[in-house]
């Protein structure tokens, strides 16, 4: 479990960890920036792998018992499948609380210091990127400095020119300026002083001629330059994902006014079906893993791993559906939850407590054998 636990962090940190470099060496970051970003992720992708390691851990088990003839010993000294579960089931209920721990509290934490640590890596960089003479762009502002301090905190001969998405355009120019700054996640604030500010309205029809630009001298101006993409740093709780379990079931009758309750009901629904499908997992893993007697194939893992996938997706589907009011989080949450729930124990208890069938072959087995045989004479004969 611990092993493949491991390998799946790593396979979902992989991709991220793309995004991650290229925003820290893209605003010249240091390399314990990535690892410390990176850091912050593993308890989101924990709780996602942590389940899935959980249940593949007991398919090989149980599935090397089965294979091994053990199970057979242990049914023939007075043992079987419930006495095999219950101490899975023990390690099914301490992971409930783990994961409790992991979504409920760690996650949001996380996440919010993730955001923070983006957006400090994009705002301090802008002073690294600035060079004597040289225009230097950030999103949708170019700026260009004559002279700056070694600190740089003062500038002279200041030139900043801002395209807004709407199309209009401001250009800004100034004697000298200074930088000040309300912290790491906070916009740069540039103080300028004797400078003149031009600005050029978007035009509205191609066909008309260019609106008249407006010119503004002044004495002291103040303005930001930051990526727009990030701007003020929200604090915690602006999205639900943010929010603890605790805080979650506090907003369910006096819900934050950016936020909807249908929003609030899917992320907790979310939250507390994915942790109480842990206890399922030894269910669903002990049946699939204990084989069929003299055949040479075990499908117990891929289908196991099929019908996690699918119900990991039909959550999702379910949570967004919740999420946009289209259907309520009974529906779309925990009739899935209780679909799969029925599946697990109708598997153990068919496997537990069932009369298993003649010792040959299936007929799953036999069709993949007659497949196989009809693809090798076609090879032959080609």
């Amino acid at each position: 479990m611990l092993a493949t636990l491991l390998v799946a962090i790593l396979v979902l940190l992989a991709e991220r960890m793309l995004r991650v470099v290229d925003l820290v060496i893209g605003w010249r970051g240091s390399l314990l920036v990535i690892f410390e970003m990176l850091g912050y992720l593993v308890p989101h992708y924990m709780g996602l792998a942590l389940p899935a390691a959980f249940f593949i851990g007991i398919l090989m088990v149980v599935s090397r018992l089965s294979r091994e003839g053990e199970l057979d010993a242990i049914m023939a000294a007075g043992s079987g499948l419930p006495q095999l579960v219950r101490p899975l089931a023990a390690v099914a209920v301490l992971l409930v609380i783990v994961n409790m721990a992991l979504v409920g509290f760690l996650q949001p934490y996380s996440r919010f210091a993730y955001r923070a640590a983006a957006q400090a890596v994009t705002n301090a960089s802008f002073l690294t990127l600035l060079r004597e003479g040289v225009f230097t762009s950030l999103d949708r502002t170019t700026a260009m400095v004559t002279r700056m301090s070694d600190a740089k905190d003062s500038f002279e001969g200041i030139f900043i020119f801002t395209a807004a998405e709407n199309g209009d355009e401001v250009a800004i120019t100034a004697a000298t300026g200074s930088v000040t700054s309300a912290g790491a996640t906070a916009p740069i604030e540039i103080s300028l002083t004797r400078g003149v500010q031009q600005a050029v309205p978007a035009r509205v029809d191609d066909r008309q001629p260019p609106p008249d630009s407006i010119t503004l001298r002044f004495g002291a101006f103040q303005t930001s330059v930051t990526d727009r993409r990030s701007g003020q740093l929200a604090p915690r709780g602006e999205n639900e994902r943010e929010l603890t379990l605790t805080e979650l079931f506090a907003a369910r009758d006096d819900p934050p006014p950016h936020i909807d309750p249908w929003e609030i009901e899917a992320e907790l629904g979310g939250r507390l079906v994915r942790s109480l499908s842990s206890p399922l997992l030894p269910l669903l893993a002990v049946p699939l893993a204990v084989g069929r007697r003299r055949t040479h194939r075990s499908y117990g893992l891929a289908i196991g791993l099929a019908v996690l996938i699918a119900y990991n997706q039909i959550l999702a589907a379910g949570e967004r559906l919740v999420d946009n009011n289209e259907i309520g989080a009974a529906l779309g949450l925990w009739v899935p939850f209780a679909v799969f729930a029925g599946l697990c124990f109708w598997l153990y208890v068919r496997r537990a407590y069932g009369v298993p069938r003649h010792a040959g072959e299936s007929r799953l087995d036999a069709a993949l054998d007659r497949l196989g045989a009809s693809l090798r004479r076609v090879a032959t004969t080609r």
